[in-house]
């Protein structure tokens, strides 16, 4: 007999005064499954009677324009509860504010910018339970509080130059800091810091709070996936299948600037463009947004179609009869920045490119000659480095990168990075990998 395991349900308490505030988040986060309302109350002082009747794992509070106030009511909440996730949202903040509020055991810092999906995303996290020999582990430095504060605010979702405006302090100070951070805890990235530091101990109520590690891929800030094109019935199946997966997505009614819609500032996560049978301004969307973008077309494609949508800015293309079979897995891949494509119309275009290419070879058609400079750029791209990334290790400025990138764009006829290395793959034009250190190369 097999044993169905049981469904784990996070127990959380809203506090705010807003009371559209408070019923919105109670309302979001009762109709899923694995979460319980357990009560709202309005005023802060009512949340410590709440937390001893009821028993919540998570307390969301609103702080407003008063997180220094409510960094008291933390401090006794977290002494009561150590076990308790205190998620705050906050509207303004000053430098001793935010020092305060992570000295009082808050666990995740949301400002109220980042919308409610932010808000949402803090809730399955969990404060780590660990014994005292774990976080005074011998030879292990603690970290200072201006660390402390880095972590817990990296925790939390934001970003470097959020960070540096909260601290009012230099992005750079912030890098620096996380360096330490990193040196410390024997990690290399953000996300490792974060679980790294809870699951050491190194964040317990002596040295403050516990930030939980940053959501993974099936976090509520997943890929956002922006729908146009032609209405009918693929882009039924399409919105179809993103209900289905409880999967977030924006439908746009016809063509036009999005980069200033509300959704486009505060989604944390991949967005990525589904344009069914699109029309030529449809494609206006993936440049505005500088994001990769699935074609979903009703009619077969050939190899030259397939080359021009490539090169206008798709990343995947799906069949609309093989919508429910493929396009949530495309829509994976591409979201984590893949070229997914059908083997059978890109064999011949990549034979095609093989011809053109031995005709650049031995004449003077074919594609442009790159510089050293457009190389190194395009040899980043292939890396995966970002522009800041790409201008630190060419000792350059992020703004020469992202012209000369735009300059290789333009010699490859392409208008994103998905279709630079698409192109520049088809042509061999990028560096062959190195070899795994020490393995022999004849």
């Amino acid at each position: 007999m097999t044993m169905l395991a049981a469904r784990v349900t996070v127990r959380v308490a809203v506090q705010s005064s807003q009371r559209l505030l408070r019923d919105t988040l109670a309302a979001c986060l009762a109709i899923r499954p694995d979460v319980t309302v357990v009560g709202r109350v309005a005023e802060a002082d009512e949340v410590l009677s709440l937390c001893e009747l009821s028993g919540p794992d998570v307390v969301i509070l609103d702080a407003g324009r008063r997180l220094g106030e409510m960094a008291g009511r933390v401090t006794a909440l977290v002494a009561r509860f150590p076990e308790l996730n205190v998620i705050v949202v906050y509207r303004e903040a000053s430098e001793e504010d935010l020092a305060a509020a992570c000295r009082a055991g808050v666990s995740s810092l949301v400002p109220e910018s980042h919308g409610l999906a932010a808000v949402l995303a803090q809730v399955r996290r969990r404060r780590a339970r660990h014994a005292r020999e774990a976080q005074r582990s011998p030879g292990r430095q603690g970290l200072t509080d201006r660390e402390l504060e880095i972590v817990v605010l990296t925790g939390s979702g934001h970003i470097v130059p959020e960070i540096a405006a909260l601290l009012g302090i230099s992005p750079q100070r912030v890098e620096n800091l996380k360096r330490r951070v990193y040196a410390k805890l024997e990690v290399s990235s953000s996300a490792h810091a974060v679980a790294r530091a809870a699951s050491l101990g190194m964040l317990g109520r002596d040295a403050g709070p516990v930030p939980p590690p940053r959501p993974g891929p099936e976090a509520e800030a997943g890929v956002l996936s922006v729908v146009s094109g032609q209405a009918g019935r693929a882009l039924d199946r399409v919105v179809a299948a993103l209900l289905s997966a409880r999967q977030p997505f924006v439908l746009m009614r016809g063509p036009g600037p999005a980069a200033d819609a509300h959704w486009a500032r505060w989604h944390r996560g991949p967005i990525v463009s589904v344009l069914v049978d699109p029309e030529p301004p449809d494609w206006d969307l993936v440049a505005d947004l500088a994001i990769p973008a699935i074609l979903v077309h009703s009619k077969p494609f050939d190899s030259p179609e397939l080359a021009s949508a490539l090169a206008t800015g798709a990343s995947a293309l799906v069949a609309a009869d093989r919508i429910d079979d493929h396009f949530l897995a495309v829509l994976r891949m591409v979201s984590q920045g893949y070229l997914v494509v059908d083997s059978k119309p890109m064999r011949p275009l990549l034979g095609a490119a093989q011809v053109r290419w031995d005709e650049h070879a031995t004449g003077p058609f074919g594609l442009p000659e790159l510089t050293s400079r457009e190389s190194d750029i395009l040899s980043a791209l292939a890396r995966g480095l970002s522009i800041r990334q790409t201008a630190r290790a060419l000792g350059i400025a992020p703004k020469t990168v992202e012209n000369v990138q735009t300059r290789v764009f333009r010699k490859l006829g392409v208008r994103n990075r998905s279709g630079a290395l698409a192109v520049a793959d088809a042509f061999g034009l990028l560096p062959a990998p190195a070899p795994p250190q020490g393995v022999c190369v004849p």
